[in-house]
This record gives C-alpha cells, sequence and structure tokens, in this order.
C-alpha cells in the first residue's frame, strides 16, 4: 500500500488550494483518459494482460541474467529488481553504458555459458545496447560451444535484423507504450521474472493504483493531485523537483523517475529537472543548498513503515544519556525533522509512504508516477511520449563515430 501527503505543499510558497481552481485538471483527466480508453497510449492496458506468456522466461537457479539496454529500456527493471534485493546481488548484471570499463569488467567475470542474456531496444537501433551486443557476440564466438541463451525484445531496426540472422528469440513491445513507460510489459516483466521476481505482485499493485487514478476526485486521485501540485509550482518557479528517498534501495527508482519525469515534460520551455536524493546522506551535503538555496525546488519524500532489517541499538547521545532505538527509528527521526525543517523554510514537499518495500508497493509506485506523467503533459498540451530533441544528439554522434572511429583519443 501507498500513502500520499500533501499537506505541506499548499499554502507554501504562494501556492494555495484556491489555485486548483485555475487549472483545468478535469480536462486534463479526461483528455488522458481518452487517450488511454482508445489506446492511443498503452500502458496502461498492459498491465491487465495475460501473464502465461512470461512462461518462457522461467529460470532456474544458479543460471546468471543479463540484461543490455539503455533508459526505458532497463532503468525501470534495475529500479525494481534493486529495490528487492536487498544488496544480495547474486546473479543479476545489468549492462546499460558505453564505458568501457564497466562493460568490461562484467563481461570479464559473467560467465556467458551460464547466463540469459536479454538485449533490449525498441528501435533496434540503440548506439549502447548495439555496440555492447556486438562485445557479447565476440566473446560468445570465442567459446567452443555457447549453452547459454540469448533473448531479443525489439521492434526492429538492426538488432532485428542481427536477431533474425542468428536465429536468436525475438520479443516486441507494443508500439502504444514508448520505452520509459515499458518496465510492465516483456521490458521489465521478462528479465524480472528470470530473476526469480514475482511479477504478479508487481501488476496488483499496478492495478491497485490505476482504480485510483481513475477517480475524478483530484484529492482521491494521487497521480492527478501530484501532478497538479508539481505543475502549480513549477509555475511559480519552482522547475526542481527532488525526490529524496529514505530508502537507499531505492536509488534505482531514482534513476527511472530521471528519465521519466526529464524525458516526458521537457518540452517547449515547459518541465521540471528532476533531481535524485537520498536521505540521510544528502542532509550532509544537499540539505543546505535545498533549505538556503534558491526557492527553486519541490521535494517528494519516500519512507517506508518497514524496513525488511532492523536491529535495536542502545548508544550515547552527544551529551552522554543513553538511547535505545531500532536502527529505523533513527533514519525516520532523520526524515520528519528535515521535512519539519524545510517546511518552516518555506520549502513545498509531499510524501509517500510505503507500508513496505516490497513488489506491490513499487508496482503501485512506478504506476503512479506514470499517471502522473501523463497528466502534466495534458496540463502544459505537450506530447509527453516522444522525445524529438534527442534524437538530434543521436544523428551528431553516428555522424562522428562514421567519420571517426578513433574521435574519442584526439
Amino acid at each position: 500500500m501507498l500513502k500520499y501527503d500533501y499537506k505541506n505543499a499548499v499554502n507554501i510558497g504562494d501556492v494555495s488550494l484556491e489555485d486548483f481552481e485555475k487549472v483545468d485538471f478535469n480536462g486534463a483527466y479526461s483528455n488522458l483518459m481518452e487517450k488511454l480508453n482508445k489506446g492511443v497510449i498503452g500502458f496502461r492496458e498492459i498491465i491487465y494482460d495475460d501473464l502465461n506468456k512470461y512462461n518462457d522466461f522461467k529460470n532456474e537457479d544458479g543460471i546468471n541474467v543479463v540484461v543490455v539496454g539503455m533508459g526505458g529500456s532497463i532503468l525501470g527493471t534495475m529500479a525494481i529488481y534493486y529495490g528487492l534485493s536487498l544488496y544480495n546481488y547474486n546473479n543479476a548484471y545489468f549492462i546499460d553504458n558505453s564505458d568501457p570499463e564497466k562493460t568490461l569488467s562484467i563481461l570479464k567475470k559473467v560467465d556467458l555459458n551460464n547466463s540469459i542474456i536479454y538485449i533490449i531496444s525498441k528501435s533496434g537501433n540503440t548506439l549502447e545496447t548495439l555496440v555492447n551486443y556486438y562485445l557479447i557476440k565476440r566473446k560468445i564466438e570465442k567459446l567452443d560451444s555457447f549453452k547459454g541463451d540469448i533473448i531479443f525484445i525489439t521492434n526492429g531496426g538492426k538488432l532485428k535484423r542481427e536477431a533474425e540472422k542468428n536465429n536468436y528469440k525475438v520479443y516486441s513491445i507494443p508500439e502504444n507504450v514508448p520505452g520509459r513507460f515499458s518496465v510492465f510489459t516483456v521490458v521489465g516483466l521478462a528479465p524480472l521474472y528470470s530473476l526469480g521476481i514475482d511479477i504478479s505482485k508487481i501488476l496488483e499493485g499496478a492495478k491497485y493504483m490505476d482504480k485510483l487514478c481513475q477517480n475524478k476526485n483530484i484529492f482521491k486521485n494521487p497521480a492527478l493531485l501530484n501532478g497538479v501540485i508539481h505543475y502549480l509550482h513549477e509555475k511559480k518557479g519552482r522547475s526542481i523537483s527532488v525526490v529524496m528517498s529514505y530508502i537507499e534501495r531505492l536509488k534505482y527508482f531514482g534513476e527511472w523517475y530521471k528519465q521519466l519525469f526529464g524525458e516526458s515534460l521537457g518540452k517547449n520551455n515547459n518541465g521540471l529537472t528532476p533531481i535524485l536524493s537520498i536521505g540521510a546522506k544528502d542532509q550532509h551535503s544537499l540539505l543546505q543548498l535545498y533549505m538556503d538555496g534558491k526557492k527553486d525546488k519541490v521535494i517528494t519524500f519516500i519512507t517506508t513503515e518497514k524496513y525488511d532489517l532492523d536491529e535495536e541499538i542502545t548508544f550515547e547521545d552527544i551529551n552522554d544519556e543513553k538511547i535505545s532505538c531500532n536502527l529505523s527509528n533513527i533514519i525516520k527521526c532523520e526524515q520528519i525533522a528535515t521535512e519539519m525543517a524545510l517546511t518552516q523554510r518555506g520549502v513545498p514537499n509531499v510524501r509517500i509512504t510505503l507500508d513496505e518495500i516490497d513488489e506491490f508497493s513499487l508496482g503501485a509506485m512506478m504506476y503512479m508516477y506514470e499517471m502522473q506523467v501523463g497528466f502534466m503533459g495534458e496540463l502544459y498540451n505537450i506530447d509527453a511520449y516522444n522525445q524529438p530533441a534527442v534524437e538530434e544528439e543521436k544523428r551528431i554522434c553516428w555522424k562522428l563515430i562514421k567519420e571517426c572511429g578513433n574521435y574519442g583519443d584526439r
């Protein structure tokens, strides 16, 4: 379950409940629902898909799972996997960049003969994914025989042609689901299933949130409410959205949220700059800025009622007085203190509280953010599902690589 508290984001920073009347959130709601109902955008319908098709991706204990992708092809999978894994990263390897040190270090230690390898790119032409696939292909070709499995998840381009040429398994992504919204498709669910994660509970959480998000009452619809709050504050000059998680293993949720927010809403001079902070670490680095710097931020706290690992500790405080409490009480007090201090300084903030960090809660929270971005796209009157500016960088990069394969050495 998930609780959403917005009290510190209204009547603070020049935004009040009366300002809601100036926003056509009913129109945003109707427009998004029409697109979802007609299948123009498909990130809702896929959470109701039949899960039997994922039986093909069942894995045996001890088999490595290697996921090769970039951006929306891998960040959602990483967010859920690392969010659930309690720092026990036994047989999962994520290759998601063109940094040669990272990629080659992983490929040196992973046994590809004992691996399911996912190559994921919706377009089939993603540069980093293509290069990393060729690195893996070259390593496989040096083996006497390859006993692992390669699965391509792509809709076309060079990677699909490569898969068909080599008779690899190929699965497609619904065309009406943009990459950064695709965690609940085969993109995320297939590798997660191979990693032994209960994907049915992830979708149960998403469906639970979907019911809330279909409520026309803004105060019973957390995605719409959070979207309107961020929209109003952005119009008042608070153009930075900070997610401050007091659950460190949700770091990759923050990475996923940055892409979702940045790539979806950063258009036509609109959008909020997403920033990830980890509590209580960033209280000792960024909190000074958040409290005493420019008042251009909206903070979202993420916390939990229950930490899976906890322990009671007795220690002496700075006045040599003994204190006995659970470790979880310490970080909860730090979160509450930060929230109170920011509120006193006039920094608007909201709080998302998870009952616990499990498949259900992560599915619900990630779906809430997908819906929030959908609503905000309607408020801004932009297409939240494309990324035209990014395509220009890709065009330039391919041109440079073709002109000079050793450009980076110049």
